[in-house]
């Protein structure tokens, strides 16, 4: 596994964890059933029945509007084992003593200083070295309560959808959702327990990329103009050089995700340009 860190804008980051071939696992019960639920979706995409077309195209917006900070932490895989250590003790522990738990802990430290670390990439000229994984611990930390939080609320909402599944010819869509968002949030908020324990560790390893770094470099950034003609975020990666980015990190698989960022990003700085505006224009009619 490495984790790289891409500027979207001034004020926006991405990170994007990638699965490397000494940190494969083989997959669990529930990543066998979202391939499963990913390939039925893929049918259905295709079929020709028109609830099927409404579901789709409806279930296809819906996860463009997932912050790309969720699918970003939902991509971080499983650790391999040693890499993090174990809990201090375990429900079922009850019975042994603290010193035999604690001579077991040390040992596991000192496994963990001589086991693989995780490599940090991110564009040198646009993220300083220390701001790298400090960026990481403030989305694990953000992560981790808001996941759980949001996670519990969709599994609480999910039977209370039970009524639409009388409805005749047709799938409890809203409760099917629901639990997919629970799903979604599961995941994400255990990779953000597994990057806060990297980053607490003190596991990663800074490698600068300056070929990343020259994608961005390739086209001069985008000013985005806020009202009052001050200067807003500078957009510091378009569409047209995801492609390009996505062969410098030997990730082609991205190139969807870094898309659905980016435009989450240009939404969102508009909707506070809009909003500025409309505050302005408030200010200017008191006076």
């Amino acid at each position: 596994m490495r984790i790289i860190i891409l500027p979207l804008s001034t004020a926006s980051r991405l990170v994007i964890a990638q699965r490397t071939s000494s940190h494969a696992l083989p997959p669990r019960f529930d990543d066998r059933l979202a391939q499963r639920a990913h390939n039925m979706w893929t049918t259905w995409e295709s079929s020709t029945t028109w609830w099927k077309i409404k579901v789709t195209k409806w279930g296809n917006a819906a996860m463009d509007r997932i912050p790309y900070d969720e699918w970003s932490l939902k991509g971080v895989p499983r650790p391999p084992a040693g890499l993090l250590p174990t809990h201090p003790k375990k429900w079922w522990e009850f019975w042994k003593r603290n010193d035999d738990l604690r001579d077991r802990n040390l040992r596991d430290r000192e496994f963990l200083m001589q086991s693989k670390r995780v490599p940090l990439v991110y564009p040198p000229g646009l993220i300083k070295d220390h701001e790298a994984a400090e960026f990481v611990r403030q989305l694990a930390e953000k992560g981790l309560p808001y996941h759980f939080k949001y996670m519990v609320l969709s599994l609480v909402g999910a039977p209370l959808t039970l009524p639409v599944a009388l409805i005749p010819l047709i799938p409890n869509i809203p409760g099917f959702y629901l639990l997919y968002r629970a799903w979604s949030h599961w995941k994400a908020w255990e990779g953000a327990k597994v990057l806060k324990r990297i980053v607490d560790e003190n596991k990663f390893v800074l490698e600068p990329s300056h070929v990343i770094e020259a994608v961005y470099r390739s086209e001069a950034p985008m000013v985005v103009d806020l009202p009052g003609g001050s200067k807003g975020e500078k957009m510091l990666l378009e569409d047209s050089q995801v492609t390009t980015l996505a062969k410098a990190m030997d990730a082609e698989e991205v190139q969807a995700e870094l898309h659905r960022a980016l435009a989450q990003v240009r939404v969102r700085i508009k909707k506070e340009a809009q909003q500025k505006m409309k505050e302005e224009d408030k200010t200017e009619k008191k006076t």
